[in-house]
């Protein structure tokens, strides 16, 4: 358990109190607040970020329109969560560090997203692993719904073995260090909806076989308070970006 159980926020998932995680876009403001903890949290526990005097893990991507928040939430305090980035004009985290495996595939005109920030709240392998499936098939059933060809994401070489055998991502991209993590090591792993779609691997029924209500996979907007405010409390690990990645902030 990352804290007490202090966040309790009501507006995750409007009902009657519950015992299973409930999967939902974060939509408001405080949810996403919850979100931006856990991942500090679980990001500095496990030294892949620095302290920050916020106590939140926010990107300048985190800005966007185009990054989406999900959050799994047992009577109302957020228990896992992940961001999705969508590829636009201010590109994605991972050209930092693979900037030829993006552009190969936007010049074979692949829409792109990246997958970030994920943090869970529990310790036991198996409560995880559940929450992390249910979690990732919203995940997945959104970017597929809003025309994303690939998913893309970084990370440590021990955990690329799983996402290649329980998700079938393939690597794109070889050892090196990232930045945005402490300079911790890191593999590039993509995700193919075509490929997964042609092959049907064992887990393809479990993520995409029974769809998720349009409603769901709706997207979601920043208010200018919110984009204000969270544009102060960019993560320290992105304070060397580019002229280019500074209009994010902006944005």
């Amino acid at each position: 358990m990352v804290g007490p159980r202090t966040e309790r926020e009501t507006d995750v998932l409007c009902g009657p109190r519950r015992i299973e995680p409930a999967y939902a876009v974060a939509r408001t403001a405080s949810v996403r607040r919850s979100s931006f903890r856990l991942v500090y949290e679980s990001y500095l526990r496990a030294g892949l970020c620095r302290p920050n005097p916020w106590k939140q893990r926010v990107t300048p991507y985190h800005l966007l329109d185009t990054t989406t928040v999900f959050v799994a939430a047992v009577d109302g305090l957020v228990i896992s969560t992940l961001s999705l980035i969508e590829d636009s004009r201010h590109g994605l985290p991972m050209e930092a560090v693979y900037p030829e495996a993006i552009r190969h595939r936007r010049e074979q005109g692949y829409r792109l997203a990246e997958v970030s920030c994920l943090a869970d709240r529990r310790r036991q392998m198996t409560r995880f692993l559940d929450s992390f499936i249910s979690l990732t098939r919203l995940m997945a059933q959104f970017a597929r719904h809003h025309g994303i060809h690939q998913l893309l994401l970084v990370c440590h070489p021990r955990h690329a073995r799983f996402y290649r055998r329980f998700m079938c991502f393939e690597t794109i991209g070889g050892l090196t260090e990232c930045p945005h993590v402490c300079g911790r090591p890191a593999v590039a792993l993509c995700f193919d909806f075509a490929k997964i779609d042609r092959e049907r691997p064992p887990g393809w029924d479990r993520f995409f076989g029974e769809a998720i209500p349009e409603e769901e996979l709706e997207r979601t907007c920043l208010a200018p308070g919110e984009r204000k405010m969270l544009a102060s409390m960019i993560d320290p690990d992105f304070s060397g970006l580019s002229a280019n990645d500074d209009q994010v902030v902006t944005a």
